[in-house]
C-alpha cells in the first residue's frame, strides 16, 4: 500500500508551489505532462482533460504488467517532472512504491485513487465502473488544481461520470445470457473480484492465488482447483494478454478446458479491440458471455 498522502485540492496546490507550479514540460512543445501509472487510468484520465492541458502518458507500457513493473532512470527522471502522477494504489504497482514516495516528498502532485474510491484488499478498481465513476470527480479535481480549466472540467467530469453509468448498464445486459447456475470464473490471478462482485459472477478460484501476479501457486492448490473445476463443470479458464498468463495456459490445456484471453491490467494493442477502457470492457463481458453461456 503505498504510503502517499491523500491529495485533496489544498494539497495539490501545494505541492504545485513547492515545486515551482506546474513544471512539467514536454521537451517538444511545452505541453505539461500528466502521467498515469497504467494505460487504463491514462486512457480515463484523458478523458477527463476536456481542455486538453496536458500531455498524458501512461508509466507502464501497453502489456505490461503492473504489479511487477519497475521504473528506469528515464521513468524517474518523467515522474520527477510531470505536473501531476496518478497512480491506482493498492498495492496495484508494488514495485513503483518507493520511486512514488520519493518525487512525493521532492513535491510533485501524485493522486492515489484507491485512497478515494477503494476498499478491501483487491486493487483492480477499474473492473467496477461504478468506482471509476466516483473516482472521476477527484482526478477533475487534480486536474485542476494542475492547471486545467475548472468550469470545463467538471463539464467533462459529469458526462464521463454519466458514460460510466451507462457502460455498468451495457455490461450488465451482455452478461445477462449467462445462466445463474453457470457464472464461475476460473482466472489466472485473482483480478477479476471487484468485476464478479458488481455482475452477480462468482470466482471459483485463481491458477495464482491472491490479487498480484508475482504469487506462486502450490502443487496442492492447483490439485485442488482441478477438482473444483471438473466437479463444477466450467468450461473454461480466463487467461491475461500477459507473460504471467503462461501457467494458466498450461494448467487450462492440462485439465482440457477452453483458455479464454481477456485484458485486465493494461489496455490491447491497436486492433485488439481493447484500445480504450470502455472497449477493454466491452471486450472482456463479451468474452465471458460467450464462453459461459456457449456462444
Amino acid at each position: 500500500m503505498l504510503l502517499i498522502s491523500r491529495l485533496v485540492l489544498a494539497g495539490l496546490v501545494i505541492a504545485a508551489a513547492s515545486a515551482g507550479g506546474v513544471a512539467a514540460e514536454s521537451s517538444d512543445d511545452d505541453v505539461p505532462v500528466v502521467v498515469a501509472t497504467t494505460s487504463i487510468w491514462a486512457d480515463l484520465v484523458d478523458r477527463l482533460d476536456c481542455d486538453d492541458r496536458f500531455a498524458v502518458e501512461a508509466l507502464i507500457p501497453i502489456g505490461g504488467d503492473a504489479h511487477s513493473f519497475e521504473p528506469s532512470m528515464r521513468d524517474r527522471g518523467m515522474l520527477t517532472e510531470a505536473a501531476l502522477i496518478v497512480v491506482n494504489g493498492g498495492g496495484l504497482e508494488a514495485q513503483l512504491d518507493d520511486t512514488l514516495d520519493a518525487v512525493a516528498d521532492e513535491g510533485t502532485p501524485v493522486l492515489t485513487i484507491f485512497d478515494h474510491a477503494g476498499d478491501g484488499d483487491d486493487p483492480h478498481l477499474w473492473f467496477d465502473p461504478t468506482l471509476v465513476a466516483d473516482a472521476a470527480p477527484v482526478i477533475g479535481d487534480a486536474l485542476v488544481a494542475a492547471g486545467a480549466d475548472e468550469p470545463t472540467t467538471q463539464q467533462c467530469v459529469d458526462a464521463v461520470t454519466t458514460d460510466l453509468h451507462a457502460l455498468d448498464a451495457e455490461l450488465r445486459e451482455i452478461l445477462s445470457v449467462v445462466p445463474s447456475d453457470e457464472r464461475l470464473l476460473v482466472t489466472n490471478h485473482d483480478a477479476l473480484g471487484r468485476f464478479a462482485d458488481r455482475y452477480d459472477l462468482a470466482v471459483l478460484g485463481s491458477v495464482i492465488p491472491g490479487s498480484s501476479t508475482l504469487a506462486e501457486a502450490s502443487p496442492a492448490e492447483l490439485e485442488q482447483l482441478s477438482d473444483d473445476i471438473e466437479a463444477a463443470g466450467v468450461p473454461a479458464i480466463f487467461t491475461e494478454a500477459l507473460e504471467a498468463a503462461d501457467d494458466a495456459t498450461t494448467f487450462a490445456d492440462r485439465l482440457g478446458v477452453d483458455v479464454v484471453t481477456l485484458y485486465t491490467d493494461s489496455l490491447g494493442e491497436e486492433g485488439s479491440g481493447a484500445e480504450s477502457y470502455d472497449e477493454l470492457m466491452r471486450f472482456n463481458a463479451t468474452a465471458i458471455a460467450d464462453a459461459l453461456a456457449g456462444g
